[in-house]
């Protein structure tokens, strides 16, 4: 029994075993986080036929939406992709714990994973953020490129290193700053087989190959894009968007103190770790580190989240000090009982009053829609879908219409977009309140405003609780056309 959970599958399955109950208080809950619901809610809507960046509007590569379409393939009920990320967390967890067990053994490789999956709900990643989905890709391209390091120096060039380059490469159609620690690997392989006997010269080839292998995924999104005459969209939501966001400077910094304060319990075990790893192990660590917290800059507006790929290094390099006999498993102690204080488990009452929340505001938008169209104004994109509603806007993320931030960001103008979607006269307005996202675009929300007052009647507030907060929603029905 004991080798069997020493295999990579058993402790894969012990993982998921561990991922399934610690997180299981999650599962059904429609409303755990506003991004991760409106993904769902993109792959659901690209199965009746919307293309992302023209029919929905936003800034995540294709690839995550992708995701998102597979899942609901299989189910349309949140659960599916929350026992998906359940199943990628775990997958992740053996990934840290083979790279950890190359520089320790066993215990510290298992502990180090499990740090992980317990520090994914501080860092808000209890449900399907992206860095829970493309963190696998990258984890997994990670210990293949050090499986394949003897080889590399050794002047051979394994097959093994374009999978890892096309895991790589996966990961950037998840989330673009994914690109770095994509590049870091690629590089360290680069690096490891020109310096063998083989030489700069003779290396150019398969190093060109690999590099082909990791831009294949995003070429072949971005090809697509043009041969369907979308380009345009494709460009704007991937570039020129994420250069015209303004970045709320202040804001951010404070964000980003806050993001290293909730990784200190793992940076403890992992500076005791550093000193612990043998030579090779601690330069590979820290430089995966470097390209892990370049990633984490280049989003600009930090929220805790963004934390996540941060993990991965420092689980890794934490495994050296997790595999020590008594220090180990009483770190990990720690570390559980920090999670569950900071973030609790076991939560059913939350979800269950979640649930409740929801199907209160879907019947309600039922009862006064007067047979129209349904308009959210910094309210939940995943009613649309909930409340059998078509969605009227590409701009239909909670942001994309009530915060300056957001305003003419996307290759839509945000005010006359605003004045088309009234043009419908929708039969009922879901208005939250107050905003949560200040500061507040008031030219969209003088325009709703002075709809609803004029065509609609006032029905009353509903509630939603989130994982992390608690919104009131003031809705407007029974509109005139």
């Amino acid at each position: 029994m004991v080798e069997k959970l020493k295999s990579p599958v058993g402790q894969f399955f012990l993982l998921l075993a561990f991922a399934l109950i610690w997180r299981c208080d999650t599962f059904g809950d429609p409303n755990l986080a506003a991004d991760e619901a409106f993904y769902h809610m993109v792959g659901l809507a690209m199965h009746d036929g919307a293309i992302p960046y023209v029919d929905i509007w936003d800034r995540k590569p294709w690839g995550l939406f992708a995701l998102y379409w597979l899942i609901t393939a299989i189910s349309s009920a949140p659960i599916a992709y929350q026992i998906a990320a359940c199943v990628a967390a775990a997958l992740t967890g053996s990934a840290i714990a083979g790279l950890g067990q190359k520089w320790s053994n066993w215990q510290g490789g298992m502990l180090a994973a499990l740090a992980y999956i317990l520090w994914l709900a501080p860092l808000q990643g209890f449900g399907g953020q992206a860095p829970v989905f493309y963190n696998p890709f990258i984890a997994f391209a990670a210990l293949l490129v050090v499986r394949a390091l003897p080889q590399l120096r050794a002047g051979f060039a394994p097959r093994s290193v374009s999978w890892a380059m096309l895991l790589a490469g996966l990961a950037v159609t998840i989330k673009t700053t994914a690109l770095f620690e994509a590049a870091f690997l690629g590089l360290v392989a680069a690096f490891a087989l020109a310096r063998s006997k083989r030489g700069w010269q003779s290396s150019l080839a398969p190093i060109a190959l690999w590099l082909a292998v990791g831009a294949l995924p995003s070429l072949a999104i971005a090809a697509t894009y043009g041969a369907i005459s979308h380009w345009h969209e494709f460009w704007h939501a991937m570039v020129t968007s994420n250069l015209a966001k303004p970045k709320d400077v202040l804001t951010g910094w404070i964000r980003l103190r806050l993001m290293y304060v909730a990784l200190i319990p793992l940076l403890v075990p992992a500076l005791f770790g550093l000193r612990a790893m043998p030579r090779e192990g601690r330069h590979f660590i820290l430089l995966w580190l470097a390209a892990a917290f370049v990633s984490m800059l280049a989003v600009g507006n930090f929220y805790i989240h963004h934390a996540m790929p941060l993990t991965l290094p420092l689980c890794v390099v934490a495994a050296a000090f997790l595999s020590r006999r008594i220090a180990g498993p009483v770190a990990l102690a720690i570390i559980a009982a920090l999670s569950a204080w900071t973030e609790p488990p076991f939560r059913f009452e939350h979800t269950a009053r979640s649930i409740a929340q929801m199907d209160e505001l879907v019947r309600t938008i039922k009862a006064h829609d007067a047979g129209r169209d349904l308009l959210t104004f910094e309210g939940p994109a995943h009613i649309y879908p909930l409340a059998g509603k078509r969605v009227i806007t590409p701009l239909v993320f909670s942001m994309h219409l009530s915060a300056v931030i957001e305003k003419d960001v996307s290759h839509l103008s945000t005010l006359e977009e605003m004045r088309r979607i009234l043009a419908l006269k929708p039969g009922i307005v879901v208005i939250a309140d107050p905003i949560r996202n200040g500061p507040v675009n008031r030219e969209t929300e003088a325009l709703v405003q002075a709809y609803v007052h004029t065509h609609c009647r006032f029905i009353g507030k509903r509630t939603l609780s989130e994982r992390l907060a608690t919104m009131d929603f003031a809705i407007w029905g029974d509109c005139r056309a």
